[in-house]
């Protein structure tokens, strides 16, 4: 296993979806429209009680990856090199923790699909952008290559 540094050290659960949602409006947080349906479905539900996780922010080469590929061969790689897709809430859980992230590029934090369908979100990502802090839910399709510079979040 590799030894990846921490990231972030994050509190997770504890709280119920409409709590969470309702402390990143408060906090000024912004969503896209694909983050609202995420919200909705129903691996959306934060666990009851709270846990600490690790974070580790990987690139493609950090992975040891030296072309882009699809999302599935990223998680694939990452989890023969011990790492762990995050649950879908974190995401929230992490914009909350993390209001001073520096302004540019996104962080994708890696989560499992939550439905086949090729239309419905995959997942979120994080960004602070114009001095504005996302939330924002993205798709993207089985064939899509993610650049060699797109940093993931996955647990420790």
């Amino acid at each position: 296993m590799s030894n990846f540094e921490i990231f972030k050290t994050i509190s997770i659960g504890g709280i119920t979806k409409d709590q969470l949602i309702k402390q990143c409006i408060e906090a000024g947080i912004q969503f896209n429209e694909y983050a609202k349906i995420l919200f909705e479905h129903q691996r959306f539900s934060p666990i009851n009680k709270p846990e600490k996780v690790q974070l580790v922010k990987v690139t493609l080469s950090d992975l040891g990856m030296d072309n882009p590929c699809s999302f599935q061969e990223v998680v694939n790689r990452a989890s023969t090199l011990g790492l762990r897709i995050c649950p879908l809430y974190c995401a929230a859980f992490l914009r909350l923790q993390y209001l001073d992230q520096p302004e540019g590029p996104y962080l994708t934090v890696a989560s499992a699909k939550p439905e086949s369908d090729e239309n419905y979100p995959n997942g979120f990502y994080i960004r602070n952008f114009n001095k504005i802090l996302w939330l924002r839910g993205y798709r993207a399709t089985d064939f899509c290559e993610w650049p060699m510079d797109n940093e993931f979040l996955f647990l420790k």
